[in-house]
């Protein structure tokens, strides 16, 4: 009844917004601000349209041409930016600091939004989301749509990505990961990422996080239809009032993904049982009690029914996979003249079955798993130059399954980052401490970063450097810890955390050419949790494997008058110590390149070309032969065309293309991916 009554609100109203505003708001050190009102002033709308910065500082706001907009937040002076002086950061000034002169926009405009990806078509109805436009991410994907997919950076493993929703980890307890085919393509059409973010993010964020953002800046209903059986409409609603904000996203989708692949001997087979059916919905709501004091509560469902046809050669055309996941979360923010005090509470239920009770071997597996946190975060500008965040957090994992009965796990952590700015040379010192308990384990890591921007400016070219020399852990999972004492496999309640100790180094040019950026990683892991047979051929995971990765990443951005181009290539030298090898599924490079052309107000054009380097999908065994994996291109295509108006509202038909060369490709080893795939949008925005 509560899905019926969002969907019918989301249809009966409607509003206008007009262009698109996205960047970030910090203070005169190049701190991010957190919760800054941001509201649309002489609008001709009789609602109140605002939206409020999240933990980063990033926003993005959908405004009249003619409107000016407020940022507001308590300690700091107001800004009004006019649309014509519209930059990517917006510079606040502390009450009770005088200056003599300040430009509201800093020193140097920033003309790309730092680690967050763009908005256009293909990464809102494409199938892979925004995500195939961040650096040195790869993806591994199970076949087609309905397809478990997994990202990871650098080609890591996917449980050493930390994801996250609104801020709100969503890992998996039982195996450490997260199945981002549970989400649909529109609701990853924001996201921000960070590498290196273990000191925030604590096990599972080894190698770097992806936060999805549920930011809506159109009001819109749409329906899409396209190859093997796909369609999907949903809708996406900002409810404004004057104390009170709801952004309301919901989707219903429907595959059939029943497509043809070529087997060994080179004929056409149709890959049976890949169905999906599909419901989403988020709800944010945001009250702002009083100017010092906001309210937020997030509510997020999804449901995923599918069929698991397996690999292939070892089908299962009967089986059928189960997931369901609901998500609240509850937070109460206080600000201070030089700080805030926030409160958090978050809990969700994930029930997941698989059931191939008809299958050669039946099985069927039932998982119910519980997740619950609460904490506390405070952040306090001492003085200009420094300032503190400090964070308490208990999470509590609780499953209960057809394999592992009523296990739990308690983690407690505790994390300390001070950032020192030094404003006469522009540079920024930030040291981090976190520290994890749990009952097998306690970990300690740390992180010292150092930022240095505007360096050498002469005549609009000027340099960045970043440096940052850390540790991260990931603990054991469930399955790790607690699988059932079996004939062929069982868990291992003494193992270890897996570690890594990392240096990773980046320098940036921004000129008249545009955005040069070269970064370098070296990683080292310890202690990585395998499972092997043991004297008794019984598997069992252990604390054997140590690896090393070097990564290089190469960065190209630019910004014409009607084109935005972003290259990127990833040369990476992993290495297996154990057996001598690079490391399984890591590329020995990437490229990707991201177009968005602006033809004109009512048509946009959007590609994106992924090249996967050659990888090892299997390791030479006793009783299997190595096998290699030669490299493949993906080329997706957008297009976007405004063709009606309608009382002021737009009409908009987009065409996503993915796999434009119908290349035939596998992500991972026995699942081929579909081949060609034309999906039809047609959203009329509110």
């Amino acid at each position: 009844m509560m899905k019926k009554s969002y969907i019918l609100l989301i249809v009966l109203i409607s509003n206008l917004f007009g262009q698109t505003f996205t960047g970030n708001v910090k203070d005169v050190s190049g701190t991010e601000i957190s919760y800054v009102v941001i509201e649309e002033l002489n609008s001709e709308s009789q609602e109140r349209n605002w939206t409020i910065s999240d933990e980063s500082g990033g926003f993005s706001i959908n405004i009249n041409s003619e409107s000016d907009v407020l940022f507001q937040r308590i300690g700091f002076k107001d800004v009004v930016v006019k649309p014509d002086q519209f930059g990517k950061s917006i510079i606040m000034v502390k009450e009770d600091i005088s200056l003599e002169e300040v430009d509201v926009y800093g020193k140097k405009k920033e003309v790309y939004l730092k680690n967050k990806t763009l908005l256009n078509n293909l990464g809102i109805y494409s199938r892979g989301g925004s995500l195939n436009q961040i650096p040195s991410l790869e993806m591994r994907t199970y076949g087609g749509y309905a397809g478990v997919t997994s990202a990871s950076f650098d080609g890591g493993y996917a449980r050493h990505t930390k994801v996250l929703y609104n801020g709100i980890d969503l890992t998996d307890a039982m195996n450490g990961q997260v199945d981002l085919s549970t989400l649909p393509s529109f609701a990853l059409q924001s996201v921000n990422y960070r590498l290196n973010s273990g000191t925030k993010f604590g096990s599972g964020s080894i190698d770097g996080s992806l936060n999805i953002n549920n930011n809506i800046l159109n009001n819109n209903v749409f329906f899409s239809v396209g190859d093997f059986g796909f369609s999907q409409y949903g809708a996406n609603y900002s409810i404004n009032r004057k104390t009170s904000k709801r952004n309301i996203s919901f989707g219903k989708t429907s595959y059939d993904g029943d497509y043809k692949y070529s087997d060994s001997s080179g004929n056409k087979v149709k890959r049976l049982n890949n169905y999906l059916d599909q419901f989403f919905l988020s709800v944010d709501r945001q009250f702002l009690i009083r100017e010092d004091f906001l309210l937020n509560i997030f509510t997020l469902v999804t449901e995923n029914v599918r069929g698991a046809s397996g690999s292939t050669s070892f089908p299962s055309p009967n089986a059928t996979r189960t997931d369901d996941f609901e998500l609240f979360a509850l937070s109460f923010n206080k600000f201070f003249e030089n700080g805030s005090l926030d409160l958090y509470m978050n809990r969700s239920n994930n029930y997941q079955e698989f059931d191939d009770s008809e299958g050669s071997f039946p099985i069927y597996s039932e998982h119910a798993l519980d997740y619950s946190a609460f904490g506390f975060k405070g952040n306090q500008t001492i003085n200009p130059s420094f300032n503190y965040e400090a964070v308490f957090n208990i999470k509590s994992e609780r499953v209960d399954s057809t394999e592992l009965q009523k296990e739990e796990l308690e983690t407690t952590s505790f994390s300390f980052v001070g950032n020192y700015v030094n404003s006469d040379y522009d540079f920024k010192v930030s040291p981090s401490m976190r520290y994890d308990s749990r009952e097998e384990n306690n970990k300690t890591t740390y992180n010292l970063g150092f930022e240095a921007i505007n360096q050498f400016v002469d005549s609009g070219s000027s340099f960045d450097f970043n440096l940052d020399i850390g540790s991260s852990f990931q603990f054991p999972t469930m399955n790790d810890l607690f699988w059932p004492d079996g004939l062929y496999s069982g868990g291992n309640p003494n193992l270890k955390p897996e570690e890594s100790e990392y240096i990773a180094l980046s320098i940036s040019n921004e000129s008249l050419i545009g955005k040069i950026k070269v970064t370098a990683s070296f990683k080292d892991y310890e202690n990585l949790i395998l499972w092997q047979p043991n004297e008794s051929f019984k598997y069992i995971p252990i604390n054997v494997s140590s690896a090393e990765r070097t990564s290089y990443n190469f960065q190209y951005l630019k910004d014409f008058s009607d084109l935005h181009m972003q290259l990127t290539y990833n040369v990476y030298d992993t290495l297996d110590k154990d057996v001598d090898e690079k490391l399984l599924y890591v590329p020995d490079s990437s490229a990707s390149l991201l177009l968005i052309y602006k033809l004109n107000n009512l048509t946009h054009y959007s590609l994106n070309y992924k090249l996967v380097g050659d990888r090892i999908l299997q390791y030479q065994s006793s009783f299997a032969e190595q096998v290699n994996d030669k490299s493949y291109g993906l080329l997706s295509l957008g297009v976007s065309n405004v063709f009606n108006w309608v009382d002021e509202n737009s009409i908009v038909l987009n065409m996503t293309v993915d796999n434009l060369l119908d290349e035939e490709y596998i992500s991972t080893i026995g699942y081929p991916e579909p081949g060609r795939s034309i999906n039809l949008t047609l959203e009329y925005r509110l």
